[in-house]
């Protein structure tokens, strides 16, 4: 049985301004989660509210334009399945334990998984998802990177999910089609202009 990295939900969200994206103490959220994190049975994370399974959640950017995704039905978590995304990225484990940054070694097992790209320029951590308005994310928090790319980025699990090349008027018209987080992040980080 997998099991996933979690932090307690009480004391995580006592931490945590009352907004869905955290752009200030981000460190400190990362150090809170380093220190107090323990692994659960996904099975049993995907119901228990009184902890937070935390995702590496990546977006790619290359010349101003962002890696758009498209979740298709053999995706594991049947509730994003057909929604359009702007992350790459998922659970920690506990084989990610023994290094420096189990977070960022998580983050870089899941992108490799996922996509291949040819050269990242580099890899910032630009905030903190937390939103709570039911369904996945009721039991899920993101830390939230940037990934400048260069060359070419192709998906390669390629029966779970489509990638291209979106330009910022293309997000605006797809909103609806968002999952939740990436509609977030693109109506409070990349039209805001934080990134």
């Amino acid at each position: 049985m997998e099991q996933v990295l979690v932090v307690d939900r009480g004391r995580l969200e006592a931490l945590l301004p009352e907004k869905e994206f955290i752009t200030e103490g981000v460190e400190e959220i990362r150090s809170f989660i380093l220190a107090h994190h323990f692994f659960m049975d996904r099975e049993k994370a995907e119901h228990d509210n009184t902890v937070k399974q935390i995702i590496p959640y990546v977006l790619l950017r290359q010349e101003g334009r962002y890696f758009l995704l498209r979740r298709l039905k053999k995706q594991t978590e049947a509730r994003l399945h057909d929604k359009l995304s702007l992350g790459v990225g998922g659970h920690i484990n506990p084989s990610e334990e023994a290094a420096a940054d189990p977070l960022e070694a998580g983050l870089l097992r899941e992108l490799h998984e996922e996509v291949s790209v040819e050269t990242v320029r580099s890899l910032t951590c630009v905030g903190f998802l937390n939103e709570n308005n039911g369904g996945v994310s009721d039991y899920h928090a993101a830390l939230v990177y940037l990934l400048e790319a260069q060359g070419p980025v192709s998906v390669l699990e390629t029966e779970k999910m489509s990638g291209h090349w979106a330009e910022v008027p293309e997000l605006q018209a797809v909103l609806d089609r968002l999952e939740t987080w990436s509609k977030i992040v693109v109506e409070q980080v990349i039209l805001a202009g934080l990134i």
